[in-house]
């Protein structure tokens, strides 16, 4: 997956838009589907001081809340308002995928395996510009350190590695 520039600013809005967006959708819809479902399906009978018996019917109509937003986020994500926010989640899930496999990565790395050094490489650097656009600088000395070192050791093996050289295949080569 290749680096896009993105504007932190615009990202960061457009995210904020999204989110809260997302929560009131979810908050107002599951409210609704309640509603319905308990105008529909619900006893008309309440005995003070019990229970009205509708948490099913109000935990179905969460369920549903949960189906319509994820409906529209996956008929959404491609739209150019999305660009970066999907960009950035697929680059999340494209870690967690490496993370999954990073002791191996790393160990194959020290065997000065080209895969797992360009693995590596695209870990580091994805790590960088996720934790800039998200303002975690709490970490951002580590992944420079770790960015160095992977560099470093690229090119005391006179290796032309870029982020371009990445492939999510890669991963999946890596023992």
């Amino acid at each position: 997956m290749q680096f896009i520039s993105i504007d932190k600013p615009q990202y960061r809005k457009r995210l904020n838009v999204l989110l809260i967006s997302l929560v009131a959708s979810l908050t107002i819809l599951s409210l609704a589907f309640g509603g319905l479902l308990i105008e529909f399906f619900g006893s008309d009978t309440v005995i003070k001081g019990e229970s009205t018996g509708h948490f099913h019917l109000n935990l179905i109509g969460v369920f549903l809340a949960v189906v319509s937003c994820s409906l529209v986020m996956n008929a959404i994500k491609t739209k150019p308002y999305m660009k970066e926010i999907y960009w950035v989640w697929q680059v999340k899930q494209l870690q967690n995928h490496i993370y999954r496999k990073l002791n191996k990565v790393i160990a194959a790395a020290s065997e000065n395996d080209v895969k797992a050094l360009t693995i590596l490489l695209y870990y580091y650097h994805s790590q960088k510009k996720i934790y800039e656009l998200d303002n975690n600088t709490l970490t951002m000395g580590k992944v420079d350190s770790d960015i160095s070192r992977t560099e470093t050791q690229i090119a005391s093996l006179n290796l032309v590695i870029t982020l371009d050289d990445f492939s999510s295949s890669l991963i999946d080569e890596i023992q």
